[in-house]
């Protein structure tokens, strides 16, 4: 149990990694019809997946991370039954020095928000954190810091409500939000299924995001009406390189990381090999997140950063 409130800072994707926030999986299979019903998308072995996430955990104490899990945080018989909690980036993130409390963008996931945010706001200080407006949603798997100036957000399924979102963000020091509206399937369920940042500069990204226009809001503006942008042409005016991922229904086979600093990944052992060779000059932490994996989320959907140094 934490015994002080802290201060968040965060303001990248690829800073240093000194304190982390998980959720240990739930006691429980999900087997059969069950798997469908809680958006899940193979068969999930409980034990398994505790000994990956405890593996995991490990990895991140391993390179000087605090980590903090918050499964044993919460007493309720229903908490031991949200076998979703696991995804406790969706709840909420780090921006600058702010902790923002994300929306649930359907009913399934509102009892897992519900008690994770209560255990966010028992050891934030109270003046850093935020709630997303309530005429909006926002999971933040759809959130992707691209500069402490700028963001990525994925629209239209789980997150909802461009002009408000924006609105919120300008607010707290953002001066520019691209929206982006991916297809509503399991293999794009949030924007971290389909693009990340690696190291200090790569954005790694779906191919059929190369088709998918960006609608920039810009604090400057003195209307709301958008612009308008690839993809590419947005991310690279903020000074990435853009990688083409694999033409794959599948893509968090390749997705599947987090940075731990600029030139340090912890990445899925089933990963490891491909972007060693495409990114010699990065270093990769392989983690076996298989069997999380089942649940249709990635290392970086297990894992909110709470601070990263910069």
């Amino acid at each position: 149990m934490l015994k002080q409130k802290l201060k968040p800072y965060c303001y990248s994707e690829n800073g240093t990694l000194k304190e982390v926030f998980v959720c240990s999986p739930a006691n429980h299979n999900v087997l059969g019809s069950e798997v469908s019903a809680v958006g899940f998308a193979e068969e999930f072995i409980a034990e398994k997946a505790y000994d990956q996430h405890y593996q995991m955990k490990m990895k991140l104490k391993n390179f000087g991370c605090t980590v903090h899990d918050l499964s044993t945080e919460v007493i309720s018989p229903l908490w031991d039954r949200l076998v979703n909690r696991i995804f406790i980036r969706d709840v909420g993130a780090v921006f600058g020095e702010n902790m923002i409390l994300g929306t649930p963008g359907n009913e399934l996931r509102q009892p897992d928000f519900y008690f994770s945010q209560i255990f966010l706001k028992s050891f934030t200080e109270n003046r850093a954190l935020l709630s997303i407006p309530s005429s909006s949603s926002l999971e933040f798997g759809d959130f992707l810091i691209i500069s402490p100036e700028c963001v990525l957000i994925n629209t239209g399924h789980r997150s909802k409500n461009r002009i408000e979102l924006a609105n919120f963000l300008f607010s707290i020091g953002v001066e520019e939000v691209g929206f982006v509206s991916l297809p509503k399937t399991i293999e794009s369920l949030h924007l971290d299924v389909v693009c990340n940042i690696l190291g200090k500069d790569i954005f790694i990204a779906a191919s059929f995001l190369r088709f998918s226009a960006v609608s920039i809001f810009k604090s400057s503006s003195v209307s709301y009406e958008p612009e308008y942008s690839t993809i590419d042409n947005f991310i690279e005016r903020h000074g990435y390189s853009v990688f083409w991922l694999p033409n794959k229904d599948y893509l968090l086979d390749y997705t599947n990381f987090i940075n731990l600093n600029k030139q340090t990944v912890l990445i899925s052992n089933e990963s490891v090999s491909y972007y060693q060779e495409i990114f010699p000059h990065i270093e990769y932490i392989g983690v076996d997140v298989k069997q999380l994996q089942h649940g249709a989320g990635s290392i970086r959907c297990l894992t909110m950063p709470f601070v990263r140094e910069q």
